[in-house]
């Protein structure tokens, strides 16, 4: 309950201000971005009736897509991977939403998650289907940088994001962010908890 009202508070902070890094502004028929990132020392456990276990995150990627469609709406897929050393542990999910942009400031978005959780050194793998809806919110806080935050909850996945952009060139900026995730409802009461410290870069067309 802390994260969501941590993650709501910093959306309220970027709605009182104006426009975008790594998020789009508008959702203009064929306007759109592709973002990739990586982690910069991730996080990766397993929660099981009680009791958490370490999967000693060693990796983690993350690559996006958002496409405007016209009238304020566009989809957004993005795809997330965690490995971990102990017991040759993995995680994917992979998102689909809808997105409605209400200003250049504020976007809201509902769509689909599956989820895939693998520790086959401890006899777990399962998959999962759920949806989410959530918010975003972005403002600018320098020349050529901007910051944003955004929340989703769903009836599988809590997650929210904090990050700031640096506009390289007219097309592309450098971001740094990070993410926190809960994926729920795993077989025999299993939870998988992230977090994270992430490089990349977003590319605007």
């Amino acid at each position: 309950m802390k994260k969501i009202t941590l993650g709501v508070s910093v959306l309220s902070l970027l709605a009182a201000s104006v426009v975008y890094a790594a998020p789009m502004t508008n959702m203009d028929q064929g306007t759109g971005k592709i973002d990739a990132s990586f982690s910069l020392g991730p996080s990766f456990k397993v929660e099981e009736y009680g009791w958490t276990r370490d999967m000693d995150g060693k990796t983690r990627g993350r690559l996006g897509l958002t496409y405007g469609l016209g009238d304020k709406i566009g989809i957004d897929y993005k795809y997330v991977g965690h490995a971990g050393d102990a017991l040759d542990s993995s995680l994917q999910s992979n998102q689909l939403n809808l997105m409605y942009q209400f200003n250049p400031n504020i976007a809201a978005f509902a769509g689909y998650v599956h989820t895939r959780l693998k520790v086959p050194g401890g006899n777990i793998e399962d998959s999962q289907n759920g949806y989410q809806v959530g918010v975003l919110g972005r403002m600018d806080i320098a020349q050529r940088t901007s910051a944003w935050a955004s929340i989703g909850v769903g009836n599988k996945i809590t997650a929210y994001e904090v990050g700031v952009g640096y506009d390289l060139t007219h097309n592309f900026d450098l971001d740094l962010f990070y993410t926190n995730t809960k994926y729920r409802g795993f077989d025999y009461g299993i939870d998988a908890k992230t977090h994270g410290v992430n490089l990349g870069v977003t590319y605007h067309f």
